[in-house]
């Protein structure tokens, strides 16, 4: 009788704890596909009449999407989304938002249980700030981007 009660006494806590385990955040499963919708932004900013660009704070939202090889939605897929340039800093170029809370590069996130994530990102745009960077979405070994890409238009002189 000793001998069982010794088993059951260190086999539960294990099973509880492979159980637990078990339940948090996962990778994308092989063979799923991660799209973030819009796929590409571009910003070209505006001239204007006198030929100045005035530095504007434009803000895109955006959906990350997870389905699997069947073009199922999987839920509570854990996320690493990233920008290059992204900081909690207001007068960052790039600024990503959990929420409404700014966050650092990259930050973690979960799909909801219909496959998608929505977040947004601030940017600065106008004067002479050109750039072009990417919006990287990573699960496991599931990637996705999508391309910001800001520009000055050019006058010609008549």
């Amino acid at each position: 009788m000793r001998i069982r009660h010794f088993k059951f006494k260190y086999v539960l806590p294990l099973i509880a704890i492979l159980f637990l385990w078990s339940c948090g955040d996962v990778s994308a499963p092989p063979g799923s596909t991660i799209t973030i919708d819009p796929p590409s932004v571009s910003i070209e900013s505006v001239i204007e009449k006198d030929g100045s660009s005035p530095v504007r704070t434009a803000t895109t939202y955006y959906t990350v999407s997870v389905v699997d090889k069947d073009g199922n939605p999987v839920g509570n897929v854990k996320l690493s989304i990233s920008f290059i340039w992204a900081s909690p800093n207001s007068s960052n170029v790039v600024q990503l938002y959990k929420g409404d809370t700014p966050v650092d590069s990259p930050f973690e996130a979960t799909t909801d249980e219909f496959g998608s994530y929505k977040f947004k990102m601030d940017f600065i745009s106008g004067g002479t700030y050109e750039y072009t960077g990417d919006l990287e979405v990573r699960s496991g070994a599931n990637f996705a981007s999508s391309t910001l890409d800001v520009t000055v238009a050019t006058t010609t002189t008549p």
